[in-house]
């Protein structure tokens, strides 16, 4: 696990600026509420903590997975997915998107999980696709999806949970590490 993986997925869930220290990405989600024990007990050692420090920050990296977020992610979602396609993916309206992303009301468990599903995918694909790629991507067909595009996948009543919505992000995972993601 590196540094690098880590704050590029607590940038992505909009809880630090891309330019932040991997000390003040574990500062910020102390200030969130997020992970905080193993967080604080990251910041507590020194550098030179060595394995059990890169274990917590493996730790932390893996809990974020499970981790919804959406006072902090509707921001950088809407800068990828535009709002129309965004609201498909969600099953919400227009009208709800912005008053959650507001926080003008509570966002619902469900909504959040998806919202921080799709941060959690978008940020698997950065580095390899731009967000016009990232949309793109979503929209093709691919073979390990037994020939549906992502956004087949993504209709309704789904789920992260669901094998077949965690086989996207598995996918998206692949294209992450350089591998062709088809």
């Amino acid at each position: 696990m590196s540094e690098a993986l880590f704050r590029a997925r607590v940038v992505r869930m909009g809880v630090v600026a891309p330019a932040a220290t991997t000390a003040t990405a574990m500062e910020g989600l102390l200030s969130r509420g997020i992970c905080t024990k193993a967080a604080q007990q990251w910041l507590s050692q020194k550098p030179a903590g060595g394995a059990n420090r890169d274990q917590l920050l493996a730790e932390v990296y893996e809990r974020l997975e499970e981790c919804p977020s959406p006072d902090t992610e509707w921001q950088g979602v809407r800068e990828v997915l535009d709002d129309e396609l965004l609201t498909g993916l969600l099953t919400i309206s227009q009208v709800s998107l912005r008053r959650y992303a507001k926080g003008e009301r509570h966002c619902p468990d469900l909504i959040a999980a998806r919202l921080h599903w799709l941060a959690l995918v978008i940020e698997q694909l950065e580095g390899t696709y731009n967000a016009y790629g990232i949309r793109r991507w979503l929209q093709r067909p691919r073979a390990a999806l037994d020939g549906q595009a992502p956004l087949d996948r993504l209709q309704g009543a789904w789920d992260p949970d669901d094998n077949a919505v965690r086989a996207i992000l598995a996918l998206a995972q692949s294209a992450s590490f350089g591998m062709v993601a088809s």
